[in-house]
């Protein structure tokens, strides 16, 4: 007798990931790989694809010999860090190295575009605007800046469909990844017009077959058999990218339910009935169901807890910082603090390059208890801020990352939001995701719901505390108030340090 088992591959952008899951979502075997992120110019964010598939093949080849001897797989989903360009030859070969989704060298293509209302119009067609490191502006900077390289390219993929190419030889994308700039939103169907717009008619023939992220788009060659120890002829699926493949993991596949990644950034995402007119975040088409996931991402998260620890709190580990701030009272006794501290700035609900973190209200009273808990605060109401424009009203949040270990930030979420908050068991909601997908297309599992009610299982649950709640609400908005009143002066003080650091050099 054999047990069924479901593997998959997450394919992040530090980290490779391939896991093994029992049919009801037990983990039953992780391997993992680090990959190398090469940056060759400023602004230039790329990996060396075939160097990331034999990661990807030796993460699979651990995890297929750590199996029981009953394991049979039956398949095999794919996630993986979105956008980028992971472009080939006709012959398969990668055309150069990989340009990643952090890649900004479109940046002044992308500001082309918005001033000749290019941007509009695929707004217009697809729901969301691109940014730099997408494919289409990254092939326009391509066809600009090295035309030789972009004539040698036969097919745009992206991380999970060179690795799925790799497997099977099919190429394809799914709908996650094609619907900016690619899809029209009311077919969900290719719109190759887009290439019009953006003066690139020439690349109208790049995009390969659509595959919805249920669909079986091939089998395990010999080859690859060979190279991962998967047997050869296993089902491979289309999947979906890491952020929706995520929040089916954590179980967010109905209307109303949120899920929020609470790691080094913070990610926000909702999964709605069809596109939403109007709506905030970047909208993707599920390509199942006629769902679409709204997602949001900040560039806020756990950078501001270990420099706390280690700035503030003189080294101390972050699993400390609770004890720390629980003699502080809610509301940090008037301190607030904004989470911005990446030298990028800000991407979400709102974008500034210049938005920098910083504590509002300081007196002498105040400890480092204070400072402590203000950051968490911080954090749990920048959840808040993102959340708010995702479009639909979230009844419970279901959060995972590393921040969810702890108990603090995810209480004040709950608060913050006065929903609840849920924390799936496991540790690879990507992975799982992509696992629930091929479920759902093996026909283990009838629906994606069925399949989350099988697989997923919560581990523990943060209710919201009602005088808790109120104090939030009115910290919010002062909280966001503040924070738009301040985007002048962070410009500002931005052009003064650049006239600083200019003068000094003179």
């Amino acid at each position: 007798m054999t047990t069924p088992t479901l593997l998959a591959i997450d394919a992040g952008t530090s980290t490779i990931k391939a896991v093994a899951f029992g049919g009801d979502g037990t983990e039953v075997a992780v391997a993992k790989r680090e990959t190398e992120t090469l940056r060759p110019e400023p602004g230039h964010v790329e990996q060396e694809p075939d160097a990331v598939w034999d990661l990807t093949a030796a993460a699979l080849r651990d995890v297929t010999a750590s199996l029981p001897a009953d394991a049979e797989p039956l398949g095999i989903g794919v996630t993986g860090q979105g956008d980028g360009l992971w472009a080939i030859g006709d012959g398969g070969d990668p055309v150069g190295n990989a340009v990643l989704w952090s890649d900004s060298r479109a940046a002044e293509i992308l500001a082309e575009w918005e001033e000749g209302g290019k941007l509009d119009a695929i707004v217009d067609q697809c729901g969301s605007a691109p940014y730099p490191g997408m494919s289409l502006p990254i092939l326009a900077w391509l066809a600009r800046e090295a035309p030789a390289r972009f004539d040698r390219i036969d097919t745009v993929l992206s991380a999970k469909d060179w690795l799925k190419y790799k497997l099977t030889g099919e190429r394809t994308l799914d709908h996650t990844e094609a619907t900016v700039p690619y899809l029209d939103k009311a077919t969900e169907r290719y719109d190759a017009g887009v290439f019009e717009v953006v003066g690139l008619p020439e690349a109208r023939s790049l995009l390969p077959r659509l595959a919805a992220p249920t669909e079986v788009i091939g089998t395990v060659t010999e080859a690859a058999a060979e190279a991962t120890g998967v047997p050869a002829g296993v089902p491979v699926i289309s999947g979906a990218f890491d952020v929706p493949a995520s929040a089916i993991g954590c179980g967010a596949v109905s209307d109303g339910e949120t899920a929020v990644t609470l790691g080094t950034s913070l990610t926000h995402q909702t999964l709605v009935d069809g596109p939403r007119s109007g709506a905030s975040g970047i909208g993707m088409s599920l390509g199942t169901a006629g769902l679409w996931t709204y997602a949001i991402g900040s560039n806020a998260g756990t950078p501001s807890l270990e420099w706390t620890a280690e700035t503030i709190a003189g080294g101390v580990g972050v699993a400390d910082l609770e004890d720390i701030a629980a003699s502080a009272p809610p509301g940090s006794d008037g301190v607030v603090y904004h989470p911005y501290l990446s030298t990028s700035g800000e991407r979400g609900p709102f974008v500034d390059p210049d938005a920098r973190g910083q504590f509002v209200g300081l007196t002498p009273e105040h400890g480092t208890e204070h400072l402590v808990r203000a950051v968490h605060e911080g954090l749990s109401l920048a959840v808040r801020d993102c959340v708010g424009h995702l479009p639909g009203e979230a009844t419970e949040v279901v959060a995972s990352g590393g921040g969810t270990r702890s108990g603090l930030w995810c209480q004040l979420v709950a608060d913050c939001r006065n929903r609840p908050v849920s924390v799936p068991a496991g540790s690879e909601p990507g992975a799982k995701g992509a696992a629930i997908l091929l479920a759902v297309a093996l026909e283990e599992s009838p629906s994606l719901s069925a399949a989350v009610d099988r697989m997923v299982t919560i581990d523990r649950r943060y209710e919201p505390r009602e005088a808790a709640a109120e104090q939030h609400a009115a910290l919010y908005d002062l909280f966001a108030g503040m924070r738009r009143e301040m985007q002048p002066v962070w410009a500002e003080r931005a052009a003064a340090f650049e006239r600083s650091i200019s003068g000094a050099r003179e």
